[in-house]
């Protein structure tokens, strides 16, 4: 159920981070500052991952080992996951936002990998910078998903930068807002499962989505 609810939206998890709950910065910490730097810390992430996915020589494991590095990297997997459970992450025990925490990511990852094969991904070009509301000095990096057939999907990448690095902290396809998108969806899940359905939901799929992409 949950898979058939947020395929789409997680399809480019990534990196799926949230923007709520960024702990306070050093007012000179700003991505906002440094708009190049900020497009090519993006150009250079796309660069990486296309070169782990067009590596024959690589196993499925090892590919998607090597993928997951570089997701992990980029992002701060503990925002995406606090930001896409909203408010009941205050609410679940200790062991439970351990777990929530592991699943999300391990399913973020596996998806968003799988699903970029299935788009016919070719490459990712950058078309230009926007500050992002707010006054953290974060900015949106906008680019456009380039595919083997049909028009680019344009995906916005929110970045800020602490303690000198670079992270994504949330993206917006097509102007769907992902974070937000999937703190209702798992609201809605969460109503009828429990957090601890969510969570056996989002470990199931993540372990179909990581043995599909192996093959």
């Amino acid at each position: 159920m949950i898979k058939t609810m947020i395929k789409f939206y997680l399809a480019f998890g990534l990196l799926m981070i949230g923007a709520t709950g960024v702990s306070a910065q050093d007012s000179s910490d700003r991505a906002v500052d440094d708009p190049d730097e900020a497009m090519e810390f993006i150009q250079d992430l796309a660069r990486k991952t296309e070169s782990v996915w067009d590596d024959t020589t690589l196993t499925g494991d090892e590919r998607y080992d090597q993928f997951r590095h570089l997701f992990e990297e980029a992002t701060d997997t503990k925002i995406i996951a606090v930001a896409m459970l909203g408010s009941h992450y205050r609410r679940i025990t200790t062991a439970q936002r351990k777990e929530y925490t592991e699943a999300i990511t391990d399913y973020i990852i596996s998806e968003f990998d799988r699903r970029m094969t299935q788009f016919g991904y070719q490459r990712l070009e950058i078309v230009g910078t926007t500050p992002a509301p707010g006054k953290r000095g974060h900015l949106y990096v906008r680019t456009e998903v380039i595919r083997d057939e049909g028009d680019p999907i344009v995906v916005d990448w929110r970045v800020r930068k602490k303690k000198g690095k670079l992270q994504i902290i949330n993206l917006e396809v097509q102007g769907i807002n992902l974070v937000v998108t999937n703190r209702e969806l798992f609201r809605s899940r969460i109503k009828a499962v429990g957090i601890d359905g969510l969570i056996g939901e989002l470990r199931e799929d993540s372990i179909s989505d990581a043995g599909s992409a192996a093959e």
